[in-house]
């Protein structure tokens, strides 16, 4: 158990290496939580750190593949259930692990033990609120999920990128990305796009051929 939830493991193949993942066992059951239903009213709240999103595992093969680590950490978005950061970690990043949810950090601990990485740090982190620290590299798999979310995460890329800074955000070509670049460009960041794919995630009781397209944004601060 972990934060009161049963759990199963993934398996998943990252660049050459297997990735161990731990996650809700009845991740869906999650929106029934009274908890959530709380937070939902709130501020629209959905869990969907519960279950891994083939756009985490684009951009961790992207990263594993283009970008060597460095002594000093880098800051990833949107954790979930921490495919990016236990991979780059896997690797020898060091990552600043963030997501909003106590929950999602709860399972991205327990899945860096399980494949006996360290993390750099482990933080709770809303978007509307940007911390102090600045950062030569972010990273963010598949942030892109609501229009809504446009804005926030710019506004952040902006003040915390150092100048001369590069963040590496994926998407899985949704209808809700569209705009992204243009609330970039106003925020005074420059973006190239590289397409890219992956296979579908594989699930602790199914196989899945499905292939999963995307696009990986390189963001640079000036």
């Amino acid at each position: 158990m972990i934060g009161g939830y049963e759990t199963q493991e993934y398996k998943i193949p990252v660049a050459g290496r297997t990735v161990r993942l731990l996650g809700p066992k009845y991740p869906h059951s999650l929106r029934n939580d009274p908890k959530v239903e709380q937070r939902f009213k709130a501020d629209g709240y959905m869990p969907y750190w519960a279950t891994p999103w083939p756009g985490a595992l684009m951009l961790a093969e992207y990263i594993v593949r283009h970008l060597q680590p460095e002594p000093r950490p880098l800051l990833e978005l949107g954790a979930g259930l921490g495919l990016v950061g236990v991979s780059l970690s896997m690797v020898g990043h060091r990552v600043v692990v963030t997501d909003y949810d106590e929950d999602a950090l709860a399972f991205v601990r327990e899945s860096a033990k399980l494949n006996g990485v360290a993390l750099h740090d482990v933080r709770l982190l809303d978007w509307r609120d940007p911390p102090a620290d600045r950062y030569a590299a972010i990273v963010a798999g598949d942030v892109l999920y609501e229009k809504r979310n446009h804005e926030p995460v710019a506004a952040l890329l902006a003040a915390c990128l150092e100048p001369g800074g590069a963040a590496f955000l994926s998407d899985q070509n949704r209808s809700a990305a569209e705009g992204f670049p243009e609330v970039l460009r106003a925020a005074g960041l420059t973006l190239e796009a590289t397409a890219t794919q992956c296979q579908a995630i594989p699930r602790p009781d199914a196989t899945d051929g499905r292939v999963f397209k995307g696009t990986i944004y390189r963001i640079s601060s000036p």
